[in-house]
């Protein structure tokens, strides 16, 4: 196929269920998303469980659906922003197997003056165990993260503290930054 068809198919759906959602009730800037998922025949690999990229891509969704049904996709489209995922660290615990149900809970844990960071877990809905947990960077593009928190909810929201998982991802990508800088 000359591009993935599904997965356009699935962005809509995901962003067309999360402007419902925001219809009925808009969602807090650190309010968790929950999307539901079941792993088919495009997600597994030769061993029947879903393959290891597969679990970024549902959390793409997780995102999606996160900054549109909390309003921030919409204000930031209005303030002329963008964002782009600057970084990702995933730690893997259980593998899903195929046709396994499961939810991608999403939430925003803390910003500074250029990113969001988000904490993003899969978990089965048989017995909740958190089968893999993904930690993003989502750099904003011509505006701040403050400046879309504020426009969004109309008031000033500080970021909470910076749990100690975040300020070790932000250490690692700022050394992987230098070593890079350093072989060029």
């Amino acid at each position: 196929a000359f591009f993935d068809v599904w997965y356009f198919i699935n962005g809509v759906i995901t962003v067309v269920l999360a402007r419902i959602q925001l219809r009925i009730r808009q969602r807090g800037v650190l309010e968790e998303a929950v999307i539901y998922g079941l792993v088919t025949t495009t997600d597994v690999d030769m061993m029947f469980h879903m393959n290891n990229a597969r679990y970024s891509r549902k959390c793409d969704f997780g995102r999606y659906y996160l900054f549109t049904c909390n309003g921030l996709l919409s204000t930031m489209w209005k303030l002329g922003g963008s964002v782009a995922l600057g970084a990702s660290a995933i730690r893997f615990r259980r593998s899903l197997q195929f046709l396994s149900p499961f939810r991608v809970r999403t939430k925003i844990l803390c910003w500074d003056d250029k990113a969001f960071y988000i904490e993003q877990r899969i978990e089965t809905l048989k017995d909740n165990f958190i089968c893999a947990i993904q930690y993003c960077k989502y750099p904003m593009i011509r505006l701040s993260p403050a400046q879309l928190v504020e426009a969004t909810y109309r008031e000033p929201i500080n970021s909470p503290e910076f749990p100690p998982e975040v300020t070790t991802f932000i250490q690692m990508n700022n050394i992987s930054s230098e070593n890079l800088r350093k072989s060029l």
